[in-house]
């Protein structure tokens, strides 16, 4: 799937739209800028402890790893100009092009040997567990991760512009994850010189990307001005970006028809009024949106009222009636267009499909599952209280949900709304029913779903636990051929929508409005949401 957004005509523009004064440019910037509407705010700017898509798309835009994406989704040299594999595939070894930070220190391989083994001891960085083998397998991050602090990752510096890493067992998906920002690096003479203030203002940041942050403004604005000591800065077009933080898509989108935005997402309550528009485009994201149900509670635990559940929502009616901004159905683990197999075919292709009967069938099947249930708990009715937050796409599906599971005669569904961190608080502490919770895939493989499933990954929430499910991911981690692992894979996804302890929803899509001067930007279902580097604007 291309991951590049075409950009078609829009409507005439009633202002210019660089230098615009209100929610777009300030009007006493001067150059070439794109204005963005974004909903959420950076979390953090540190590539240590980042993890929500808006963090990842700021710190891609001024920090490069080791690789990158382009438009396409190809994994493509960034940092390393190059790189050697091993024979036996568990040993690779990348070559540094020449490049500094925006404080003209030369970025070494030092910066990648410090800034991994600096976020895989903290107990903060929650993507830490991606050196583990539940990611990259680097040799010795297991042990580490279950709390040995004598070692250190299996990565060294072989000279300034040498990086090599060991690996403890072939990744067929390990370079996918070099584009990821937990293995960006971090310069350990100026993170340190901060303390604990780096990351927190632009003044205690240094960039080595396209772009430099030189302010922001929480909660309502990000400025990033093209960073002209970048090793690839002669390709970078526009002079900066202002990322404009507005939490209502109405107001962006107003924005949008008076000049002030060059780009915008709209909510499914818009879709409708601007889908005939020459601006309006859509794209399949990567997210997955998916209930998780809670084995804690005492009518969760029974398979048939979980599928039951699973079975009554018409997610086609969902994506086709209520989100209108080209969505998909899921009824499985594993979203389309990830990742392709040793057959060529796409995962969701060649997979079984799962709660795909909808409508009045799926609502008899649905009730069929219930009144299995009802004999097994022994009641006739039951409460249950469904967890979401209150933006969009998340609070229409989680209403649609909630009246779908009511047609089930007997059962109640309190809402409780949270915004999102307090969503993701609640969902930790396991105070919760069912959730409807979302998970970006962090690389291009089935594995980055799956694993979360695991008995005792930190993003089981609802404390899933089945030792022939763990077993067949570890044969799969194992496997001797690429074709054997697939099958694993898949036998394995099979296990877990027999037990039903997730269900996929719907897989998100992104609805935009697009100025049609403005090109390059780049979305990708895997890793960083939005790339910006090739932004370019004629006026």
């Amino acid at each position: 799937m291309k991951k590049f957004l075409s950009l078609a005509c829009c409507s005439v523009m009633a202002f210019s739209l660089a230098g615009c004064s209100g929610s777009g440019g300030d009007s006493s910037q001067t150059g070439n800028f794109v204005n963005l509407a974004k909903e959420n705010d950076v979390i953090s700017m540190d590539s240590r402890y980042a993890t929500d898509g808006m963090s990842f798309e700021m710190l891609a835009a001024t920090i490069e790893g080791l690789e990158t994406m382009d438009a396409d989704g190809n994994i493509v040299p960034a940092l390393a100009e190059s790189y050697d594999i091993s024979e036996d595939e568990l040993t690779y070894t990348f070559h540094l092009r020449d490049a500094v930070w925006s404080n003209d220190t030369p970025v070494t391989a030092q910066d990648f040997e410090y800034a991994w083994n600096a976020t895989i001891k903290n107990p903060k960085a929650e993507y830490a567990y991606l050196f583990g083998s539940d990611g990259a397998c680097i040799k010795n991050a297991d042990e580490i991760l279950a709390g040995d602090d004598s070692l250190n990752l299996a990565v060294k510096a072989v000279d300034e512009k040498t990086f090599e890493v060991q690996l403890s067992k072939k990744c067929p998906y390990f370079l996918s994850l070099m584009t990821f920002p937990v293995f960006y690096p971090v310069n350990e003479q100026f993170a340190t010189e901060q303390g604990d203030q780096y990351a927190l203002t632009p003044d205690n940041l240094i960039a080595n990307g396209p772009y430099k942050l030189v302010s922001w403004s929480k909660g309502n604005k990000l400025v990033l001005e093209k960073n002209e000591s970048y090793w690839d800065a002669d390709n970078v077009k526009v002079d900066g970006i202002n990322v404009n933080i507005v939490p209502e898509a109405s107001t962006s989108a107003l924005d949008f028809e008076s000049g002030n935005t060059d780009f915008t997402k709209l909510n499914s309550t818009l879709v409708d009024k601007y889908k005939d528009n020459d601006a309006y485009t859509t794209v399949l994201e990567g997210y997955l949106w998916y209930l998780q149900y809670n084995y804690d509670n005492e009518y969760l635990k029974n398979e048939n009222l979980r599928k039951a559940i699973s079975t009554v929502i018409d997610r086609e009616d969902l994506v086709e009636n209520v989100l209108k901004d080209g969505s998909v159905v899921c009824g499985g683990f594993v979203p389309e267009a990830l990742s392709t197999g040793p057959d060529g075919k796409d995962y969701r292709e060649s997979a079984p499909e799962y709660f795909n009967v909808f409508a009045e069938d799926g609502l008899k099947a649905a009730q069929e599952y219930w009144d299995k249930a009802k004999e097994e708990l022994g009641v006739d009715s039951i409460s249950l209280s469904l967890l979401y937050e209150p933006s969009d796409p998340s609070k229409p599906a989680a209403e649609f949900i909630q009246s779908e599971i009511q047609k089930l005669d007997g059962i109640t569904v309190e809402m409780v709304s949270q915004e999102k961190e307090n969503r993701i608080e609640k969902q930790k502490a396991g105070d919760f029913d069912m959730v409807l919770t979302r998970w970006g895939p962090d690389y291009a493989d089935p594995t980055t779903y799956l694993n979360l499933m695991l008995t005792g990954n930190a993003y089981n929430y609802g404390n899933y636990s089945n030792e022939e499910y763990d077993a067949k991911m570890s044969e799969a981690a194992n496997a001797s051929s690429d074709e054997e692992r697939w099958q694993k894979l898949q036998e394995a996804e099979a296990i877990l929508m027999e037990d039903v302890p997730v269900v996929g929803v719907f897989q998100v899509g992104g609805a935009s409005l697009i100025n049609k001067n403005v090109t390059g930007i780049e979305n990708h279902a895997v890793g960083v949401p939005y790339i910006y580097k090739n932004l370019n604007k004629t006026n």
